[in-house]
């Protein structure tokens, strides 16, 4: 029983990591969006044009921030779910 709940533990871990990369690709094509079509402001009543073009950077930051903020909760759960169990464990 407790390999497979390692194992378990071990894969979302896995897929926490690969959600931060997947959310900073979101963030970058959002932001790649943004630069070529406009930034809707005030509910898309006003559109900012912009003439900058490339990869958005502060997109794929801001996309990576959200993600490893989402992704360190659930660490932190695991490790209180972990101290749980194991209280005298160091």
């Amino acid at each position: 029983m407790i390999t497979i709940r390692r194992l378990i533990i071990y894969m979302a871990q896995i897929l926490a990591l690969v959600f931060i990369v997947i959310a900073t690709l979101a963030g970058a094509l959002l932001g790649q969006d943004w630069l070529l079509n406009g930034m809707p402001i005030l509910a898309s009543t006003m559109v900012v044009q912009t003439s900058a073009g490339g990869i958005s950077f502060f997109g794929a930051l801001a996309g990576f921030f959200i993600s490893t903020m989402v992704a360190a909760v659930f660490f932190v759960f695991v490790e209180i779910a972990y101290n749980t169990r194991n209280p005298f464990n160091t």
